[in-house]
């Protein structure tokens, strides 16, 4: 078996490797494979499917997850609340927080507030796959936890008119989200390659926090979970923001982070321009939408496909993925055709739509490759995992066991 680290770096000096069907950022959510059953989620919003490494492989990934696994409850009402306290709502298939613990709290109740349960259990690499191992992030960022106990429209208001208040909800934030990590990586048993962290500092238009804000609450907070996690793993680290962050990449840069996911669908976020300012070796993480390159495929749009080839090459080195975690069997499908195309361009390819533009035999050979692809049926889905033992002073051992087959109906 080749060693992954290798072969990860090695792909990403030559050819795009594929991220699909893995974290919360590129996962299949339930509802795109309505006929796989699976008692646990990857994540307890999202509701997304902990795939095994051979049915990742299957989609075209040259990834495979680790990480927390949650128990489904197929009895889960529209309302419920997760482990924070914080109460969810699902709307036309799409989760919203609706109700705040900490919205009205003084500041000396915040750092009582309880820390969340963790789950007991943990997907475990495969070792029989070479796929690189990718970690899902164990818990929400630093402003999206402080969003979600304060309310966000609470929280900014504080960061202009208390800071006590702010400063002491992001120190338990920090805490929160130092000792989940800190879990996560004590119950693997070997060190994964890609550790994956998100906070969506913006939306499409603009960011939540001014800059000023920004590297004053939520940068040095970001500095010292990052160092700490580079304290426990020599993992790649991976920074994920949705939204318009172009003011502030290179802050993120400054973090000395190897990947930045970012949202190039939001305003002022265009990749050529983004990749142009960033160091040489940092690797852009789902530049370009495998969805979008999936669905021109299938609707026969060459210029769109163009143009998706040569964004391809442009945001080198990159890993190719889906810009947010799939929700419908259509774009499931098209993201496994669009994986298939990124996968037929080699190095040679791609020197030459970075160098000259589209070249319509290389493109044409690409999408010979995604219309052959063939779309997989989940038979079973068969995990290794393991099951935290918190009663040892030294650590939170694995206990290893293997999940019974889900099968799909």
């Amino acid at each position: 078996m080749n060693d992954p680290r290798r072969s990860l770096s090695r792909k990403l000096g030559e050819v795009v490797p594929i991220d699909i069907g893995t974290t919360s950022l590129t996962a299949l959510r339930a509802a795109s494979r309505p006929g796989l059953s699976v008692p646990i989620m990857g994540h307890p919003v999202y509701n997304t499917l902990p795939l095994s490494a051979a049915n990742v492989t299957k989609i075209g990934s040259d990834f495979q997850r680790v990480g927390f696994v949650w128990d489904r409850d197929p009895s889960r009402a529209e309302e419920w609340f997760d482990a924070y306290g914080v109460g969810w709502m699902e709307t036309d298939g799409n989760m919203a927080p609706f109700r705040h613990p900490l919205e009205t709290a003084d500041w000396d109740a915040l750092s009582r507030h309880p820390r969340p349960a963790m789950p007991r259990r943990v997907q475990l690499a495969d070792p029989a796959s070479d796929a690189a191992v990718i970690l899902d992030p164990p818990c929400p960022g630093l402003l999206d936890t402080c969003f979600m106990l304060r309310n966000g429209w609470q929280f900014m208001l504080d960061l202009t008119e208390n800071f006590r208040v702010a400063n002491a909800l992001l120190d338990w934030a920090l805490e929160t989200i130092c000792q989940s990590y800190d879990l996560a990586l004590s119950a693997l048993p070997g060190d994964p390659e890609v550790i994956v962290y998100g906070d969506d500092l913006g939306f499409e238009s603009g960011m939540y926090l001014s800059d000023l804000d920004f590297r004053t609450f939520i940068f040095p907070r970001m500095q010292t979970l990052f160092a700490r996690i580079r304290a426990r793993s020599g993992a790649k680290l991976c920074l994920h923001s949705c939204g318009a962050v172009n003011s502030i990449v290179p802050d993120l840069c400054d973090l000395e982070v190897d990947m930045l996911n970012l949202d190039f669908y939001a305003r002022n976020m265009l990749l050529p321009d983004i990749r142009a300012g960033l160091p040489k070796g940092m690797i852009l993480h789902a530049p370009v939408n495998l969805a979008a390159i999936g669905q021109s495929v299938e609707s026969g749009n060459g210029a769109s496909l163009a143009l998706l080839a040569t964004d391809v090459a442009i945001a080198m080195p990159c890993i190719a993925g889906p810009v947010d975690s799939i929700s419908t069997p259509a774009e499931a499908d098209q993201c496994i055709r669009g994986a298939a195309f990124v996968q037929a361009l080699d190095g040679d390819d791609l020197r030459a739509l970075r160098n000259l533009g589209p070249v319509k035999s290389i493109i044409r050979k690409a999408v010979d490759a995604a219309r052959a692809a063939e779309i997989p049926v989940f038979a079973s889905n068969d995990l290794l995992l393991g099951t935290l033992d918190r009663s040892q002073a030294g650590g939170n051992a694995s206990a290893f066991q293997t999940l019974s087959p889900m099968t799909s109906n």
